[in-house]
């Protein structure tokens, strides 16, 4: 049997050419996406903010509490040579009244 060159032939080779674009596309497609995966994002800080970031570092290396003080204040309370500050007391309710 021969098989002539014929109008079915002709679709057949269409449909080829038509896959091996779709294909590519697809290939193309593909590698953009492993580009973007590969792509990694970045982020910089500016100079304020990594001075800011030092403080808090500093900041958060200091005890919350004043342990030398605190004992001190103690032992004068204990003592009873603790005397409260009414001028500095009374001051600093006036400013809160004036905020």
């Amino acid at each position: 049997m021969k098989v002539e060159n014929s109008q079915n032939n002709r679709i057949v080779q269409k449909q080829t050419e038509g896959m091996n674009a779709i294909e590519r596309n697809a290939k193309t497609t593909e590698n953009e996406r492993t580009d973007k995966l590969t792509n990694k994002d970045q982020a910089s800080l500016s100079e304020r903010a990594k001075m800011l970031a030092k403080a808090r570092i500093k900041l958060e290396e200091q005890p919350q509490t004043r342990a030398d003080k605190v004992t001190a204040l103690r032992e004068q309370i204990q003592n009873g040579l603790y005397q409260i500050p009414v001028e500095q007391l009374a001051s600093i309710f006036l400013k809160g009244l004036r905020s």
